[in-house]
Formats: structure tokens, C-alpha cells, sequence
């Protein structure tokens, strides 16, 4: 063999080996790329599952809520911080209709009310009623013996309970009754308008129970919700919150609707 056939043969053996050595190492880069894909997929359904699984127990709910009251507030200055709470601020949660087609209270406001008048019972102090739900709120309380009363009746969402509140009735720092979901969106409107709040939680109609599989659903929907409504009050502000100068104080103290105002 001359030369030329041994060089060739040299070059091709050489690489040959490159080629195999690349091979080799693209083989196990596959290998790897596979086993982190299949990592991934194996964690993600099982996060996946587990979600899903959560959302008809307690689990998902109470740390949603854990979560949620445990952010931080908006600065506040003043009086804020140093005073103690004055007065009650109920949010409302919603009428409904009775059998009769009344207007009435539904499950969440009343709620918010009966959780009022316990620690009204506690601690009397000043009763402000923020919300469309104010008259409903007002005829409940004086009928179980509550008076001291301040309603506003133009707030619309939780943005204007909070400023409408605050120009309706010079406030520092309130006790705000409403529930363990919403409580972290509220507070954080009143901090924004420098109201300090100390929480106050009024049950929601439907109660979380281990046997239960369609109330704790129901429960995760109001956790979903309220993660969703927080994140777009904090990325995108409402644009639909009207400012306190653009109410008068007449608008704020007149009941909207001439419904009859009944209760359960």
C-alpha cells in the first residue's frame, strides 16, 4: 500500500472517531433533553393534579386566603398608624330577591351585618354602611336595636367604598367587616386613601367542609376570584373608580332605588 492509501485510510479512521465521538455526545444530549422533558411533564401533572384535587377541599381555599393576608399594604402616614379604630365599615355583598320578589339581603351581606352587630354588641361604636346596599344595612341594624348610623349609598366597587367612605366621614383607622377573601383587596383600597383597618371577617353563606366537594368548589371560585380582581387593582387599576370630588355629598347620602326593603 503506498503513501496515499495509508494517509487516506488514516484520515478516514481519524475521522471516523470524530464522527462517532459527535455521536455519542449528541446521543446523550437527546437522552438528557428526553429526561428533563419527561421530568417536567411527570411534575407538571402531578401539580396539575394535585390543583384540581385541592379545589374540592379546604386546601386551596385557606391558602389562597393565607396568602392574600399576608401582603403588604399600601403606605399610610398619620393618624393611620397611630390611632385606633373608631368606627365599623361594612362593604356591602349584594341584594337578591325573596319568594315574594323583594329586594333583600343576600347570604353575603347579611353575614356582614350579623358580624357587625356582634362586635357592635362588644364595642359600640359609629356604623358606616358603604355600598348600594346601605338602606338594607341601615332598616337590619335599627331593627335589632343598633343606632349611630352613617351610610354612604354611591360607591359602586371597592375602590369607591373606600374614597367615598373617606369623604364621607373623616376616618384614621376602622374596623372593616367584610369577607376573608375580599378583606385583602379592601384593605388595600382604604390604605390607599390612608385609612387604616383592622380586619374584621364575616363568614361567607357556605361553610368549607371535607365532605363537601361542591362547596369547597365554590369557595376556590371566590379564591380565584380575588386573586384575579387583586392582580388587576395592583397591574391595571379600575377604570371605572370614580374619584371623590366627582360625587356630591348629596349623592352620597341618597339611597339609590325605591325597592321595599325586607330581610329573611
Amino acid at each position: 500500500m503506498g503513501r496515499l492509501g495509508m494517509a487516506s485510510m488514516w484520515f478516514k479512521r481519524r475521522w471516523s472517531k470524530r464522527f462517532w465521538r459527535y455521536y455519542l455526545r449528541s446521543a446523550e444530549r437527546t437522552i438528557k433533553v428526553f429526561r428533563i422533558i419527561n421530568i417536567t411533564f411527570v411534575l407538571g401533572s402531578a401539580i396539575i393534579i394535585v390543583v384540581l384535587i385541592s379545589l374540592f377541599t379546604p386546601v386551596f381555599s385557606r391558602t389562597v386566603v393565607y396568602i392574600l393576608n399576608h401582603l403588604p399594604l399600601p403606605t399610610m402616614t398619620g393618624p393611620a398608624m397611630s390611632s385606633s379604630p373608631t368606627a365599623y365599615v361594612i362593604l356591602g355583598g349584594g341584594l337578591t330577591n325573596d319568594h315574594e320578589n323583594n329586594i333583600i339581603l343576600n347570604g353575603y351581606s347579611l353575614n356582614r351585618v350579623r358580624t357587625a352587630a356582634a362586635a357592635y354588641h362588644d364595642l359600640p361604636l359609629p356604623v358606616v354602611l358603604s355600598g348600594a346596599e346601605a338602606p338594607w344595612f341601615g332598616q337590619w341594624l335599627l331593627e335589632h336595636g343598633i343606632d349611630g348610623i352613617i351610610s354612604e349609598n354611591a360607591s359602586m366597587n371597592t375602590c369607591e367604598n373606600a374614597r367615598f367612605t373617606a369623604k364621607r366621614i373623616p376616618l384614621h383607622h376602622i374596623y372593616l367587616i367584610t369577607d376573608s377573601y375580599h378583606m385583602a383587596r379592601a384593605r388595600r383600597q382604604f390604605a390607599l386613601s390612608n385609612i387604616n383597618s383592622t380586619p374584621i371577617n364575616a363568614p361567607l353563606p357556605v361553610k368549607r367542609d371535607w365532605m363537601e366537594p361542591a362547596q369547597n368548589l365554590s369557595h376556590s371560585r371566590r379564591a380565584v376570584y380575588e386573586v384575579a380582581a387583586y392582580l388587576r387593582d395592583v397591574l391595571r387599576p379600575q377604570s371605572d373608580c370614580r374619584r371623590a370630588k366627582d360625587v356630591t355629598t348629596e349623592q352620597l347620602l341618597t339611597p339609590r332605588g325605591k325597592s321595599v326593603k325586607t330581610f329573611n
